[in-house]
C-alpha cells in the first residue's frame, strides 16, 4: 500500500591508528554520535518513516514504524483497497441494537480504532454508507440506513477527533445486499441478512 523507504547515511569518520572493522566498529559509532550531537538538537535530523532502512555507521539507530502499524491496524479491522480507497464494511449487529441507530457502547473502541487509523492515513475524505437487510419495508430500511451512515459520522466528528474532515453520508436500504436475504427455496437466509447490515466507510484523498 506504501511505497518502502531506504535510506543510507553516510557519514566521514576522522581516521585512526586503528583499522576500521564496518559499522560496527566501536571507534565508527562513537565518531558518528559525536558529529550528530555537534550538530545540535533539530539539525541535520530527518524523520524516517519506513520498513526497510539502512544505516552506515550508527548503531541501533531507532526509527518509526508507523506506516507498518497502520498497516497492520486498517487489516486488523478488515480494510482493504479498492482503486484510490481504503475501504473498512463494519456489521450494523456490532454497531448498533436491533431497529435502532444510536451507536452501541461496546462499539465505540472499534470506532476510536478506525478514526486512529483515517487520522494516521493522512486522507481527508470521508464517505459512510448505510446498508440494511430486506426485512421490513423498503422506505423504511432506507430511512434506517440513512441515520446509521449519520450516527456514525457524527461519532467520528464529536468523539473521534475528525471534525476537520470531509464527510458524507448516503443511505441505500436494502438495495445493495451482499449476500442472499433468502435461500434457493425462498426460506430466510439469517447468515446472509446478517452481512446485509453494514456500514460501509470509504476513505479517499
Amino acid at each position: 500500500m506504501f511505497a518502502c523507504l531506504l535510506i543510507f547515511v553516510f557519514i566521514t569518520l576522522p581516521l585512526s591508528a586503528s583499522a576500521y572493522s564496518g559499522p560496527e566498529d566501536p571507534e565508527a559509532v562513537q565518531a558518528a554520535e559525536a558529529a550528530l550531537k555537534r550538530l545540535g538538537p533539530g539539525r541535520g535530523a530527518v524523520r524516517i518513516s519506513g520498513s526497510s532502512i539502512g544505516i552506515i555507521g550508527i548503531k541501533a539507530i531507532g526509527y518509526s514504524s508507523s506506516v507498518v502499524e497502520l498497516n497492520k491496524e486498517l487489516a486488523e479491522l478488515g480494510a482493504e483497497r479498492v482503486g484510490t480507497e481504503v475501504k473498512v464494511s463494519l456489521s450494523g449487529d456490532v454497531l448498533f441494537d436491533f431497529d435502532r441507530w444510536e451507536i452501541k457502547k461496546e462499539a465505540e473502541e472499534i470506532l476510536r480504532r478506525l478514526a486512529r487509523g483515517i487520522r494516521e492515513l493522512g486522507w481527508r475524505h470521508v464517505l459512510i454508507e448505510g446498508h440494511t437487510d430486506s426485512k421490513g419495508p423498503e422506505a423504511y430500511n432506507l430511512r434506517l440506513s440513512e441515520r446509521r451512515a449519520e450516527a456514525v459520522k457524527q461519532w467520528f466528528i464529536e468523539e473521534g477527533g475528525l471534525a476537520d474532515l470531509e464527510f458524507e453520508t448516503k443511505g441505500y436500504g436494502e438495495s445493495r445486499p451482499v449476500a442472499p436475504n433468502k435461500n434457493p427455496d425462498g426460506s430466510d437466509n439469517p447468515e446472509g441478512r446478517a452481512k446485509n447490515r453494514r456500514v460501509e466507510i470509504r476513505i479517499s484523498r
